[in-house]
C-alpha cells in the first residue's frame, strides 16, 4: 500500500513549536524549515541540516529503487495521492476534497482551514490515514511573493521605461518542480470545478514529458530542476558563507 502523507508522520503533535519561514514564504512549525511539492501536490518537508526534501519524494516515487522515476511509477505516484484524497472513493475529487487537501494537508502554502471543513479529518478510505498537517505553520497574511524578483530598473536611455515588476510566485509555485500554484485543480481541464482520476493521470503525463528534458522515458534526481525556494536558499547560503 502506498504511503499516505507519510512526509507528515507526526507534524500534529509539533503544534506547539515556533514558526520558520521557508526561502518562499511559507511558514512551518516543529523545525522544519523547507518545503517541497511534489508534481502531485503532495508536500515534504524538511529540517536545515537535511538535504532538500525533493529527495524523499524520490525515493517513494522510484518504487524499484534503481535510481530513477519512469513514466509508470510518475503515473503511480499521481494516482496513489489521488485516491489519498479521494475519501468517497468515486473516482472524482469535488470542491470538498480540494478543499480538504489545501487547508488541511498544505495549510502552510494554501491557507487556514474553513470551518466546514472539520468533518473532513477522518481517516481515509481502506484504513489508510492522510497525515494531516496540524503542526504546520500558516503563511503570514502580509507575506507577499517569494522574494525572488531580483534586480530590477530601466535599462540605459533618456526614454527607458521601467519595466513592470515580475508577478509574485503564487501558492505552491515557488516549492514544485514545474512552478504550478495548485497542482490538484490544475488538473481540472474541462474546468467543470472537479478533477477526476483520468484527469489527474493526464496531467502526470504532461508533467513527465515536461521533465523528461532529454526525452528518454525516466527522471533521475540530478536532472530536476530546483525549485525557486530551493535556489534562493542555496543563494542565501552562498552569500552568508561570504
Amino acid at each position: 500500500m502506498r504511503r499516505w502523507l507519510g512526509a507528515l508522520a507526526g507534524i500534529g503533535v509539533l503544534a506547539g513549536g515556533a514558526a520558520a519561514q521557508t526561502a518562499g514564504g511559507a511558514h512551518l512549525v516543529g523545525g522544519f524549515t523547507q518545503l517541497f511539492i511534489s508534481p502531485c501536490g503532495e508536500p515534504y518537508r524538511g529540517r536545515p541540516a537535511d538535504p532538500y526534501p525533493v529527495a524523499l519524494w524520490f525515493k517513494q516515487a522510484d518504487l524499484n529503487h534503481d535510481g530513477v522515476i519512469d513514466k509508470a511509477e510518475f503515473r503511480a505516484d499521481h494516482a496513489g495521492f489521488f485516491d489519498a484524497l479521494d475519501a468517497d472513493g468515486n473516482g472524482v475529487l469535488d470542491g470538498t476534497e480540494v478543499g480538504f487537501y489545501e487547508h488541511m494537508v498544505a495549510p502552510d502554502v494554501f491557507g487556514a482551514p474553513q470551518p466546514r471543513l472539520g468533518a473532513l479529518t477522518r481517516p481515509g478510505r481502506d484504513g489508510a490515514q492522510l497525515i494531516l498537517a496540524q503542526g504546520v505553520g500558516l503563511p503570514h497574511a502580509d507575506q507577499q511573493g517569494s522574494g525572488l524578483e531580483g534586480a530590477r530598473g530601466p535599462v540605459g536611455g533618456l526614454n527607458a521605461q521601467r519595466p513592470a515588476p515580475p508577478r509574485p510566485l503564487e501558492g505552491a509555485a515557488a516549492y514544485g518542480l514545474l512552478a504550478d500554484p495548485e497542482p490538484v485543480t490544475s488538473a481540472d481541464t474541462d474546468l467543470d470545478g472537479r478533477v477526476s482520476k483520468a484527469e489527474f493521470l493526464a496531467a502526470a503525463d504532461r508533467r513527465f514529458k515536461r521533465l523528461d528534458k532529454n526525452g528518454d522515458g525516466k527522471l533521475t534526481l540530478d536532472e530536476l530542476p530546483k525549485t525557486a525556494s530551493q535556489a534562493e536558499a542555496e543563494d542565501r547560503a552562498r552569500r552568508g558563507k561570504r
